[in-house]
Formats: C-alpha cells, sequence, structure tokens
C-alpha cells in the first residue's frame, strides 16, 4: 500500500477530517462518515455506489466475472445480510455489486437515488484475452438489471488507473498511468 500513496494525494492534501483507506482487490466499503478512498485498477473494476442525501458509499475493486451469478440483488427477506457477509467473495463483480446495493438499502437509501460510476477495466496485458473489458461490460449490466443510473464510466483502454474517491462528495478522481510493457 505505501508504494502507492505517491500516485495519488498526499495524506497531507487530504481534508484531516476524512478517514482515509486503501481499497485492495476483494474488498468492498462501505463509508457512511468522510471517507478517502484510494486504489489503483489494472483490469480489475470499481463500482461506486453513491448517495448524495445520506452522503454514503460503496465502493468494490473486483478482478472477476461470475458467469452463472444472478444479476439481481436479492430481496431483504431472501437472505440476512449480516451472515451472507461471511459466504461472498467480494473479488466476483456479482457478489461485490450486489452486496453494496444491499447494504445502502439497509441504511434507509432509496433505490432510485443511487447513482453509480465505474472505473477500470483496462487491457494492460498484451496478446491476451482483454478480461478488463469483460469486467466493464459485466458492471454495467448487473447495474442495469438493478435499475442503476451510471453516471460516470472511466473504462477500457490499455493504461492502469488510479482513483481517489470521497465518500460523502461523491467525486472521484482519476489519474492514468503510462502503459506498462508486459
Amino acid at each position: 500500500m505505501p508504494m502507492y500513496n505517491n500516485l495519488l494525494m498526499k495524506d497531507s492534501e487530504v481534508n484531516e477530517d476524512y478517514v482515509k483507506k486503501f481499497l485492495s482487490i476483494g474488498e468492498v466499503i462501505i463509508a457512511t462518515e468522510p471517507t478517502y478512498i484510494w486504489t489503483v485498477l489494472g483490469s480489475c473494476v470499481s463500482v461506486i455506489l453513491f448517495s448524495l442525501r445520506k452522503k454514503a458509499s460503496a465502493i468494490c475493486h473486483a478482478q472477476l466475472v461470475e458467469k452463472e451469478f444472478s444479476t439481481k440483488v436479492k430481496q431483504e427477506s431472501e437472505f440476512n445480510s449480516k451472515t451472507e457477509i461471511l459466504k461472498n467473495d467480494y473479488r466476483y463483480l456479482g457478489r461485490a455489486i450486489n452486496y453494496m446495493i444491499d447494504e445502502l438499502l439497509s441504511l434507509g437509501i432509496h433505490r432510485n437515488e443511487i447513482v453509480a460510476s465505474i472505473y477500470g477495466g483496462g487491457k494492460i496485458i498484451k496478446n491476451l484475452q482483454d478480461i478488463g473489458l469483460e469486467n466493464a461490460e459485466s458492471a454495467v449490466k448487473i447495474l442495469q438489471d438493478n435499475d442503476l443510473r451510471i453516471v460516470k464510466k472511466d473504462i477500457a483502454g490499455n493504461k492502469t488507473r488510479t482513483i481517489r474517491h470521497y465518500s460523502d462528495t461523491g467525486i472521484t478522481q482519476v489519474k492514468l498511468l503510462d502503459p506498462i510493457s508486459i
């Protein structure tokens, strides 16, 4: 994690009222207090869900598409989200996005006030299948299937991205890094 700090803002440049968190592969962060979240993406995808009214965000760093996973979020009556967490693996887009939707709904956020943005999905390794594009397209489909409005997409291409997200404002900044030769 410390090696990524120079790619983004210095800690001293982030308001001291913010909690600072690095988002690793397979993680989901649900932020209900001002939180500065940063990560680095290649073919992985980060989906951010945001509610302006609650000033809350959910963000994931997923790397895999599940072929047999339902793209619709389960209704609250179908499972207890606190026990479902133990069964999930948030490296998978479907599981991560569905969990984030469920958590935001449990905070009293209405589905129609959630806006979504998608980042990453780059093709950073030449001569291999474009896993990044598949990840990004899967994220779009899952969000559309759940009737969520996508307000921003910064996806595909051949560059790695660093993103920094401010959970209480919904502002996300992206920095593209030069392609690496792999």
